[in-house]
């Protein structure tokens, strides 16, 4: 079934996708829903081009590391300059200009006043462990706690701390003292009967009555890693007095609250930080993904200054603050802040959002969720919450990629996710509208 509904490729495409499965692991070929089937030659803005010429409109910004578009003409321009200028330096040996205005600029964009030190690293999944070794070491407690749902990064610390599923966490689950996990407060899905204030409220108690009596006692929690928004999961979207609640039990037992802004952050859910939505103060916040327009792999950790300057941590990697990555990222936020590409993308999701909402008319939609221009369509079996629908799921993407637009979609999920490039234009945002609703038409009928 999934074979025959696969896109169709040119006998040069089939060459090139077989060389791929022979040349790389099988994790990255295994389900070919990973590439949409597709080899590409060519990306600009919200567009692919693949070896056979064929434009796709792109729905997924490469997981949202383009939020400024692919290859955007002043990003490209300022890093290559700073290529020929700079070559490469190691950062935390040879401190250069790029580092320090990138550094400025982060912290122009703060979430919160009583973030002040800046610590730059090469990815997401760096990012993230270096939130948590700031707090584990700060605080000299050796736990963390967690959400289920949440995607850190595969290395084998952070997917320890993350909990997205079983596959990843598969062979190495004995690794998982340092981390405990309490259910993810979404809003979609929830329990049945449970309005989404009052799930947030079961988890806050869950926490409270359940793992600090019978797991972990609470002095011996370094702090809280929480995914704002979480969209790996499938978009899932927190009630704010879950978030306050959060905060709250952080403050209550001395713990780091860390804003894991990877993915969320960085325009992509309405506001520059995904975490400005709910009005609290991290006192770590880690950034990756779209920071440098895609250019080159950068990622920072934003932190206050009782953590980061009162205490001796080690943390880096050679390649962290490329002098080019820092460039990259430097021009990304001066053409997000000059263009207003944060505002008016928040108003492209809230035009898309209004319309995907009427989708739920389809047989088969349970749920239409949104923030920002991140967007996600629901499939289960007879629109019913909590039975999953990953074949339909899986069929309607592959109709879409056939007919030019690559929604974001992974393997075994029953979710479809609408996450573009931040400077898509409406024009092409409602064609790739047009197409996906096509496909969930056809596929009701």
């Amino acid at each position: 079934m999934a074979r025959r509904s696969r896109p169709s490729r040119s006998r040069g495409q089939d060459a090139l996708w077989r060389e791929y499965r022979r040349l790389f692991p099988r994790y990255f070929w295994g389900e070919e829903t990973r590439l949409a089937s597709v080899v590409l030659e060519g990306a600009e803005g919200a567009r692919l081009t693949d070896t056979d010429g064929k434009e796709y409109l792109d729905l997924t910004s490469q997981w949202g590391t383009n939020n400024v578009g692919n290859v955007h003409p002043e990003v490209l321009r300022a890093t290559t300059d700073a290529l020929a200028q700079y070559g490469f330096l190691i950062y935390f040996m040879n401190p250069h200009r790029p580092m320090i205005e990138l550094a400025r600029k982060l912290l122009a964009t703060r979430p919160s006043p009583n973030l002040t030190r800046v610590f730059l690293e090469l990815s997401g999944t760096g990012a993230a462990e270096g939130a948590v070794k700031y707090a584990v070491e700060t605080t000299g407690r050796p736990v963390m706690l967690s959400f289920m749902g949440q995607y850190h990064g595969l290395s084998i610390a952070t997917g320890m701390i993350g909990a997205l599923s079983s596959h990843e966490r598969r062979h190495w689950e004995p690794y998982g003292g340092g981390a405990i996990h309490a259910p993810y407060p979404s809003i979609s899905p929830r329990p049945s009967g449970m309005s989404a204030d009052e799930y947030g409220g079961f988890v806050l108690d869950f926490i409270r009555d359940r793992l600090l009596k019978h797991v972990v006692a609470p002095d011996r929690i370094a702090g809280a890693i929480f995914e704002p928004v979480a969209l790996e999961a499938g978009l899932w979207i927190p009630p704010k007095r879950f978030v306050v609640g959060l905060r709250r039990l952080c403050d209550e037992h001395g713990w780091v609250y860390i804003d894991d802004e990877v993915e969320a952050g960085v325009g992509r859910c309405g506001r520059m930080w995904a975490i400005e939505h709910y009005g609290v103060a991290p006192d770590l916040v880690a950034i990756g993904k779209g920071l440098s327009g895609g250019l080159m792999p950068v990622s920072a950790v934003l932190g206050t200054e009782a953590i980061m300057a009162e205490h001796d941590v080690a943390v880096g990697t050679t390649f962290g603050g490329h002098p080019a990555a820092c460039v990259a990222a430097s021009t990304t936020l001066d053409v997000l802040r000059r263009d207003r590409i944060v505002e008016r993308s928040a108003a492209l999701g809230r035009r898309a959002l209004k319309r995907i909402s009427e989708w739920e008319r389809f047989d088969g939609i349970s749920d239409t969720r949104g923030l920002g221009l991140c967007l996600a369509v629901e499939l289960s079996k007879h629109g019913r919450p909590g039975a999953p629908d990953p074949e339909t799921a899986r069929s309607v993407f592959f109709d879409c990629v056939r007919h030019g637009v690559i929604p974001l979609y992974n393997y075994g999920d029953h979710v479809l996710r609408i996450q573009p490039p931040l400077t898509i234009t409406a024009a092409e945002l409602d064609r790739a509208l047009d197409t996906l609703e096509a496909a969930l038409h056809r596929r009701a009928n």
